[in-house]
Formats: structure tokens, C-alpha cells, sequence
């Protein structure tokens, strides 16, 4: 009996553990297909513990800022493309969440953008962004900037604008490869009552 009780409050001292693990939903993408500098291999996205969103991109081959920065012109980026009411492949992204580099610097900045059918998308939420390895960038940010959808589908695009890039779009690649999205379930649509 003693034995029991101690195997008991052994384990709901490692719940809150395996509880806080989060699982991804992730796609890869096949390495060598983009065309520029950044070449993405995995795009993944998770919610959080405290209920915020994180999406990771990571590349084939170590980056630098400077590799999105340009002598002239606008800065390349990477940014994760969601699909909250749209449809991946005949309409542009309902969000993107994007990250540039500063003028100098490692810095980057990251920012949630809502696309609008009259502009520009516009800035509505603020990025962390974090490298926790020269491969990969996460994206950190709140549900609420995306309007809290019972799920989200996403993938990533990779722009760069070097010399030998066509303009002015860039050189860009996209994981996976459009339309194909992947799908992150946010909260339960079964009816409750």
C-alpha cells in the first residue's frame, strides 16, 4: 500500500511536466528548393502553455540578419502565413506574422500584419522573436492578434533581395509548398450543451 501511494504522488509530481510539453504541428519541405539565400526545410506551429502562439521556421543552412538585409531597397523577410476564414491557394493570407531585420545589427523584429482588401496589411500586434539556433527562428505571439480561431492553417515564406534575385520580388521559397498548408487545431468546435 505504502508502495502504491508512493508510485501516486510520484506521478502527479511529473504531471504538470508531461502537461506542459507542447507538440507541434509541423510540415517539412524538401531541402535545395528555394532559390535565394534562405532555404526553408520545416515550418512548425504550436500553442503554448500560456495559451500563446509559436511558430518556428527553420532553414537548410545557418543564417545571419544579414541575410535578409539589402544595400538598397526594401529588407527580405520571413514570415508565417495564416489562414484563419480564406482558402490557402486562391486567397491571400488572413494574417502574416513577419520577421526583418534592423538596419545593423543581429536584431530582429517581428510583427503580426492583417491583410486588408483596400492597403497594405497592417501592423496589429507586436513578435518575440528568439533564434534558439542559427537554423531556426520562433515567433512568439497571442492568440488574440489573430482573432482566437478555433484553428489556424500556415505555412512560411522566405524573401530575399540579393543582387542576383529577380525584381522586385526576390528570391523566394515557401514550405511547404503552396497551397498545401499545415492545420493547427486552437480549441474544440463540438457543441457543448
Amino acid at each position: 500500500m505504502k508502495r502504491a501511494l508512493a508510485v501516486l504522488v510520484a506521478l502527479a509530481a511529473l504531471a504538470p511536466v508531461a502537461s506542459a510539453q507542447i507538440i507541434p504541428t509541423f510540415r517539412k519541405d524538401s531541402a535545395t528548393d528555394g532559390r535565394g539565400a534562405l532555404d526553408i526545410v520545416r515550418v512548425a506551429m504550436s500553442r503554448q502553455a500560456d495559451g500563446r502562439l509559436r511558430g518556428d521556421v527553420t532553414m537548410e543552412k545557418p543564417w545571419t540578419a544579414n541575410d535578409l538585409r539589402t544595400s538598397s531597397g526594401p529588407a527580405g523577410s520571413i514570415c508565417l502565413t495564416l489562414y484563419t476564414t480564406r482558402e490557402p491557394g486562391s486567397d491571400r493570407p488572413d494574417w502574416l506574422v513577419c520577421v526583418t531585420p534592423e538596419k545593423e545589427g543581429d536584431v530582429l523584429r517581428g510583427r503580426v500584419l492583417r491583410d486588408r482588401a483596400n492597403g497594405l496589411p497592417r501592423q496589429v500586434a507586436a513578435v518575440k522573436v528568439t533564434r534558439p539556433t542559427t537554423r531556426t527562428v520562433h515567433l512568439r505571439f497571442a492568440q488574440s492578434a489573430i482573432d482566437r480561431p478555433a484553428s489556424v492553417r500556415f505555412a512560411a515564406e522566405a524573401v530575399t533581395r540579393a543582387a542576383r534575385c529577380p525584381k522586385p520580388l526576390g528570391c523566394r521559397d515557401t514550405a511547404p509548398d503552396a497551397p498545401t498548408t499545415g492545420n493547427l487545431p486552437l480549441r474544440s468546435t463540438a457543441d457543448s450543451g
